[in-house]
């Protein structure tokens, strides 16, 4: 639930930009959030990321600085999920202003794509905590796994050209190839087999861009969704994306979600996913909920559904 204790009224409002980020100008959103607070005579500082890493050192600065009242990720899932692991547990408020491709958590907490109406929740500052998971050692704040999609994120990070085109071509090519891999897995004790495509740990209920892995998932429950793909005919193929993107992934027989406490899972590969961002070096991954731990920023309105 939303806690009404609003941001400290005394200090400046930090906003951590990544120019990189989707395809928006990022210049023109600065310019846009120097004009907002100046008219609100609301004192902010932006800090501009040059490279990967940055937006986490900017985070983790000024989360222990008391004249900071609160800290905003300006960019995609990989930028928030920068600033997360720079806030940690701090306890200093973060927001969100849309700046990606996919923008998984901006879109469940219902952060407009509207600049404007996004800096007027910042203003507002209602607050609420809500749970991370972390993943050895790192926290995911929407939604990280191992299998088809960790594969990809890899691929993807590696191209030489981004974007939506070299996307597309990398998952028409690994799709093409991939087969289900085996994973051992621990679940709040008890351990359990599975031969799957990929197994997500769902914090919130998407990937982005309404790619809804677990519809029902919240980021304040305490718990994590654990997300089982199992393995199907690529015949299947059009009907699984039709239900990941209507929301019905779950009501299919494709798919075994179990809500859990804590996840130990091995698996052969060694590279994993969190929030997107690929990662490598990792063939047992230990997974844990952190519940109402990070003091976000969100849409008043939009409490009951997160």
């Amino acid at each position: 639930m939303i806690n009404n204790q609003k941001t400290n009224k005394d200090g400046s409002i930090v906003f951590i930009i990544n120019p990189n980020s989707g395809l928006t100008s990022k210049q023109s959103v600065k310019e846009k959030i120097i004009h907002y607070f100046d008219k609100k005579e609301i004192p902010i500082k932006i800090k501009v990321t040059r490279k990967a890493g940055d937006a986490t050192t900017f985070a983790r600065k000024y989360s222990t600085q008391k004249n900071v009242k609160a800290i905003i990720a300006v960019g995609g899932d990989g930028t928030v999920n920068e600033v997360v692991n720079g806030i940690g547990e701090s306890g200093k408020p973060m927001g969100i202003i849309r700046g990606g491709s996919g923008n998984g958590l901006a879109r469940h907490l219902g952060i407009p794509i509207i600049l404007n109406k996004s800096l007027s929740i910042i203003e507002k500052a209602n607050i609420c905590p809500i749970d991370l998971i972390k993943i050895n050692g790192r926290y995911s704040a929407n939604v990280s796994g191992v299998g088809f999609d960790a594969i990809v994120a890899n691929k993807f990070q590696n191209v030489n050209t981004r974007g939506p085109v070299s996307y597309v071509r990398i998952i028409l090519a690994e799709f093409a190839v991939f087969k289900a891999q085996n994973y051992s897995i621990i679940i709040d004790g008890e351990e359990i087999e599975r031969e799957a495509y990929l197994i997500s740990f769902a914090n919130s209920s998407q990937f982005g861009n309404n790619a809804l892995i677990s519809p029902t998932a919240s980021v304040v429950d305490g718990y994590i969704d654990l997300c089982i793909v199992k393995p199907f005919h690529k015949i299947s193929s059009p009907l699984i994306v039709e239900r990941l993107m209507t929301g019905r992934l779950d009501k299919g027989k494709y798919i075994e979600i179990i809500k859990a406490k804590s996840v130990l899972l091995r698996q052969n590969s060694t590279i994993y996913h969190i929030d997107g961002e690929a990662m490598d070096g990792a063939d047992v991954l230990n997974v844990n909920i952190v519940p109402s731990v990070l003091n976000m920023i969100v849409p008043k309105s939009r409490i009951k559904n997160i």
